[in-house]
C-alpha cells in the first residue's frame, strides 16, 4: 500500500495542475491580504487604540436615551438594545471594534479565500481515476498485486493530502500577511464575530480553529461527492459540475432552507449540512439541528457513497 501511495503522489505533482494551483493559493491569499487592508482605510477602521472606550461609552449613552424615547419607533429602540448589548460586551472584553489585528484579520477572511480550496479540491478529486479511466492507463495498475479497493483507496488519500496542504499553505501565508500587514495579536486576545443572532466577542484561537476545523471536514465531503462521481460515471466534468454545484448552491440555500426547515424530511438530506463553519457562529444551522448531528447526517451519507462506489470499481469492467 505504501508503494501505492508514492507512486500516486509522484504521478500527482509530475503534473502541472497541483503545482498552479499552490501559486493560485498564494496569490489569491496576498491579493486578499491587500484588498481588506484597503477596505478597512477606506472605511476609517484602524488601531484606534487612544479613545475607543470614550467612544463606545458615548454610543452606549445615546443609544439608552434612545431606548428611554417615547417618540422613537419599536424597531429602532431594539436595534439601539442590540447596540448597546455589543458595545458593552466589547468594553467587558477590553475589544476595539476598529481595531483591526493579524488574529482578526485571519478570523474574518480564512473562509473566504479557503473556499477555492474546496473549488482545487473538486478539480483534482475528479481527475485522479477518471482522467486514468479515460486514457486506459489504469489497466498498467490493475495488474500489480493489489486489490482494486486498495487503488482507489490510494488515490483518494492523495486528494486528501493535497487538500491539507493547501490548507496549511493558506493558513501559514495568510497568517504572514496578517502579521506584515496590521498589529500582531495573541492567539487567546478576543476577536468581534458577525453572529446570525448578531455580533459577539470570543477568544480568537477559539474561533479560528473552530472554523479550520469544520472546513476540513466540509471540504472532505465534497472530495467524496467529486471522487465519487468521477469513479461511477467516469466523466470528469460531470464530477467537477456536480460538485461545484454543491458548493455553490450550498451557499445560495439559505433562503430555501428557511422555507423548508419546518419539513420533517429536510433535515434528512445532506444539502442544508453542508455548511459545516457556520457551527462556529451559531448553534445551529436549521431549527433542532445541532453540529453531532449534522455530522451523523454527512457520514451516513459519504458511507453509503464510497460503498457503492468501491463495490462498483470492484466489478467494474475496465477492459477498454
Amino acid at each position: 500500500m505504501i508503494s501505492l501511495l508514492k507512486n500516486e503522489w509522484i504521478k500527482l505533482w509530475t503534473k502541472k495542475q497541483p503545482w498552479i494551483f499552490v501559486i493560485l493559493i498564494v496569490v489569491i491569499t496576498v491579493g486578499i491580504s491587500f484588498l481588506y487592508q484597503a477596505l478597512e482605510s477606506n472605511m476609517g477602521s484602524g488601531n484606534q487604540s487612544g479613545d475607543w472606550q470614550v467612544g463606545l461609552e458615548m454610543e452606549i449613552e445615546s443609544d439608552q436615551e434612545l431606548m428611554n424615547s417615547s417618540d422613537a419607533e419599536a424597531w429602532d429602540r431594539d436595534m439601539a438594545e442590540m447596540r448597546v448589548e455589543q458595545n458593552q460586551a466589547y468594553l467587558e472584553a477590553g475589544v476595539n471594534p476598529n481595531a483591526v489585528t493579524n488574529i482578526s484579520f485571519l478570523n474574518d477572511t480564512f473562509l473566504m479565500a479557503a473556499s477555492f480550496i474546496t473549488l482545487f479540491s473538486v478539480i483534482v478529486a475528479s481527475t485522479v481515476v477518471s482522467s486514468e479511466l479515460n486514457t486506459g492507463t489504469i489497466k498498467q495498475l490493475l495488474i500489480r498485486p493489489f486489490e482494486r479497493w486498495q487503488f482507489l483507496l490510494s488515490k483518494f488519500i492523495i486528494v486528501v493530502l493535497f487538500s491539507l496542504i493547501l490548507i496549511v499553505i493558506l493558513f501559514v501565508t495568510m497568517l504572514l500577511m496578517g502579521t506584515i500587514l496590521f498589529e500582531t495579536a495573541s492567539w487567546g486576545s478576543a476577536v468581534l464575530e458577525w453572529g446570525a443572532e448578531g455580533n459577539f466577542v470570543a477568544p480568537g484561537h477559539e474561533l479560528i480553529f473552530s472554523k479550520l476545523g469544520l472546513y476540513t471536514l466540509n471540504m472532505l465531503v465534497f472530495v467524496i461527492i467529486s471522487f465519487c462521481i468521477s469513479t461511477l460515471f467516469k466523466s470528469q466534468a460531470l464530477a467537477v459540475g456536480v460538485g461545484i454545484f454543491t458548493l455553490f448552491f450550498t451557499n445560495i440555500s439559505q433562503p430555501f432552507g428557511m422555507l423548508l426547515e419546518n419539513k420533517a424530511w429536510y433535515k434528512f438530506i445532506i444539502l442544508p449540512h453542508l455548511s459545516l463553519p457556520e457551527y462556529a457562529r451559531q448553534g445551529t444551522l436549521i431549527e433542532g439541528v445541532t453540529l453531532p448531528f449534522s455530522l451523523m447526517i454527512i457520514a451516513v451519507y459519504c458511507i453509503i457513497l464510497m460503498t457503492i462506489t468501491t463495490v462498483y470499481f470492484q466489478k467494474k469492467d475496465i477492459a477498454y
